[in-house]
């Protein structure tokens, strides 16, 4: 089990949860994964790994966000590890970002090439950023929990000719005009924090064009790095991220929510990478 100070909840403040995936009540712990009093736990009939007790929603995003305890989190798990350890670690990190500053980044190059057409929604959407930096035939549209992010990216998405909702992603997707649909969805870095994902993944289906597509970045649980650091594998965040997805056990998500067929090449999913794309079409 992962060790340190944790996040703590008044249990009347947790929910409880089934499989994200198949409902099922069925799982195992996973205890080198959890941290108490969080509980990571593996479905026992679709394989899917999930935080079984995770904050109610409307504390995910005050007491429990991540920006508030990231700082505190990272060095706790710093001093654990030592300093040599992180030396090397962030050198590997400045040099991929040295390299990858050449280039744009991978969600506008997977946008601009996969857009079955010019309207792209970003479900958590930040400030706006990404969708900022498309070409400027882009239409952009977002969704965002966060006022002031909202404000930001809505100030930016205007001028193009769209606009961004103030709401969480489901319920979001939900206050949309009538008829509006979009070329291609983009939820990058989001699905693993969403404890509402079927529901969310329903909303963007019925919001894609007929030739839609929802592009999606989660980390990789399925990494070797997430197997070889257990509870230290950057992408454990507890609580804010409840969902721990394999390249199976999205693909069985994204097909069982409705989609026709899921792209991930090797390339998206190598058990390198930390982190795991996928697009879905309609």
């Amino acid at each position: 089990m992962s060790t340190g100070t944790p996040n703590v909840a008044a249990p009347e403040t947790r929910m409880s949860r089934a499989c994200p995936v198949c409902q099922g009540s069925e799982r195992e712990p996973l205890e080198r994964w959890s941290q108490a009093p969080w509980e990571v736990v593996r479905c026992r009939s679709c394989r899917m790994v999930y935080l079984r007790n995770p904050p109610v929603p409307e504390l995910l995003k005050s007491e429990f966000d991540w920006d508030i305890h990231k700082d505190g989190e990272r060095a706790r798990r710093r001093k654990a590890k030592g300093a040599v350890y992180y030396f090397f670690s962030d050198l590997i990190k400045k040099v991929r970002a040295f390299f990858r500053s050449f280039a744009p980044r991978k969600e506008i190059r997977y946008t601009v090439k996969f857009a079955a057409g010019k309207r792209i929604l970003d479900v958590g959407c930040g400030g706006g950023h990404i969708l900022a930096n498309l070409p400027a035939e882009f239409i952009p549209y977002g969704v965002e929990p966060s006022p002031g992010m909202h404000a930001q990216a809505d100030a930016s998405f205007r001028p193009r000719g769209g606009f961004c909702i103030h709401n969480v992603a489901h319920t979001g997707l939900a206050e949309l005009p009538e008829g509006i649909t979009f070329d291609l969805i983009l939820m990058r870095s989001f699905l693993e924090h969403d404890s509402m994902a079927s529901e969310t993944l329903s909303a963007c289906l019925k919001s894609l064009s007929p030739h839609g597509k929802v592009l999606i970045k989660v980390p990789n649980f399925g990494s070797w790095s997430c197997r070889l650091r257990g509870g230290d594998w950057p992408g454990i965040r507890h609580p804010d991220h409840v969902n721990y997805f394999t390249p199976e056990t999205l693909t069985h998500f994204l097909l069982k929510t409705g989609f026709s067929k899921v792209h991930m090449p090797l390339i998206w999913r190598l058990p390198t990478s930390d982190n795991l794309w996928a697009l879905a079409h309609r």
